[in-house]
């Protein structure tokens, strides 16, 4: 089973809180040998706001997941570790 890229489209367009950001493009290979798109949107400082990775071939399954589970992709990148690198580079906001 694929998901339809279109889903990640509208997930983007939903949950863009402003408009103006700048995309940046990139593609690449993880080291397990699956290729990848990655668009960065970021304000006007260069912050990145949203992240959207594309993952050519992985069909339905979790990237960089463990070879002995269900549904995981392990031949693309680490979609744990890239999510936690994008969250912690954000600053902390103390009230």
């Amino acid at each position: 089973m694929i998901v339809n890229p279109i889903n990640g489209d509208q997930i983007v367009a939903q949950s863009k809180p402003v408009e103006g950001l700048r995309a940046t493009t990139t593609r690449g290979h993880a080291s397990g040998g699956m290729s990848y798109t990655r668009t960065v949107q970021a304000d006007e400082g260069g912050m990145p706001i949203l992240e959207y990775w594309v993952l050519h071939g992985a069909g339905h399954a979790w990237s960089g997941g463990s070879p002995a589970g269900s549904y995981t992709e392990p031949g693309g990148p680490d979609a744990s570790r890239e999510m936690i690198r994008f969250f912690f580079e954000r600053p902390v906001k103390l009230a």
